[in-house]
């Protein structure tokens, strides 16, 4: 990360933001390998504390102990940043300033935090993989500094994204829209090394990572397309690679991107008849997620349009995601006009800086 600041110099004020993180994220990653030594696993108890009564977040989601054990170290490592002055998390109702979590008014900064904590917690207590979701917003010099107002800006306007990995490795990939780099945690030095740069995502690939459970519910277009991709209608796949369309789906969105990511192919989470707008919230997780995606040459989508082009109407908001390789997403976009009849928007006129300089 030090030398990507070096190459940019307008970007060295994020680096104690950098530095908390990478802390915060070892510190999670130690307590991932204690889950069942330190008593760790299960579910939180509710603040009243009743036999069997389980804390839920603002999104009604029972909440394992280490959710909030993760959400407490990231939002306290952002803030002692000293240059974070807004944070936002999944697990809670609302943003709020650094200097009313520390109870020092000298923490303020020019950005704005947001982070999913623990994403794919249901996967802690069989030893899955789970991950840590980011992103930084600069704060606005003029206007309001109300927290909601800050962190509702589109994702276009983030000036770093990432996620971190708990897995057989701990991973910290990670954009300051420079391109897509990768650190790996060294467990004897505990520090973390560049282990890949200028990451490409394959322009096509064989993987695709649904949840088929909830396939009688999805829109049409999205079931027609699964089933032309797995009978290899959708690209040229088989005639680059020879590779066969193969399932993967791990309950992470973290774990199943960084597979994508390397190997190329789609990730979704499409609405429902029960929940139109999926699961997946824009702020925390969409967003980071499609701006890393884009970083790698790949692309994200509702399936009418681009994701970080999205208005955050609330801090909470759900939305469909689609995400990966190009060819994959844009022909899913084929089949959501098709469909619907509702022709997605051109792609922007200025790609991103990375894009532009590969």
């Amino acid at each position: 990360m030090q030398v990507e600041l070096w190459r940019q110099p307008e970007l060295e004020s994020l680096y104690p933001i950098l530095c908390s993180i990478e802390g915060a994220c070892r510190d999670i990653n130690r307590l991932m390998r204690r889950i069942s030594t330190d008593n760790l696993d299960g579910y939180q108890s509710s603040k009243g504390g009743e036999v069997g009564s389980r804390s839920v977040n603002i999104q009604g989601e029972d909440q394992k102990k280490l959710d909030v054990i993760a959400n407490r170290i990231m939002k306290t490592a952002l803030c002692c940043s000293g240059k974070i002055s807004i944070v936002a998390s999944e697990e809670e109702d609302e943003p709020c300033l650094c200097s009313s979590v520390t109870d020092n008014a000298a923490f303020t900064g020019d950005y704005a935090a947001i982070f999913d904590p623990l994403d794919g917690s249901s996967n802690i207590d069989s030893g899955l993989p789970t991950g840590t979701i980011f992103g930084v917003y600069n704060t606005p010099s003029y206007g309001s500094k109300d927290p909601q107002a800050v962190v509702r800006q589109k994702g276009n306007n983030l000036v770093v994204a990432g996620y971190c990995l708990y897995s057989a490795s701990c991973h910290i990939v990670i954009t300051m829209r420079t391109g897509l780099h990768c650190f790996t945690l060294d467990d004897v030095t505990g520090e973390f090394y560049l282990t890949k740069s200028n990451i490409r995502i394959p322009r096509s690939g064989p993987i695709y990572s649904f949840n088929d459970a909830n396939a009688d519910q999805w829109p049409s277009a999205v079931r027609y397309f699964l089933d032309d991709f797995k009978k290899e209608r959708v690209s040229q796949r088989e005639a680059i690679d020879n590779k066969k369309p193969s399932a993967r789906y791990m309950g992470a969105l973290v774990a199943d991107i960084h597979n994508i990511i390397h190997y190329g192919g789609i990730f979704g989470y499409p609405g429902t008849t029960k929940s139109p707008n999926g699961k997946i919230r824009l702020l925390y997780e969409a967003n980071p997620i499609s701006l890393i995606l884009e970083e790698a040459g790949g692309m994200s989508s509702n399936g009418f349009g681009r994701i970080l082009d999205m208005p955050v109407s609330s801090v909470h908001l759900r939305t469909p995601v689609f995400l990966g390789s190009v060819e994959e997403v844009k022909a899913l976009e084929r089949y959501f006009e098709f469909h619907t009849g509702q022709k997605p928007p051109p792609p922007p006129s200025t790609p991103p800086a990375s894009a532009a300089s590969a």
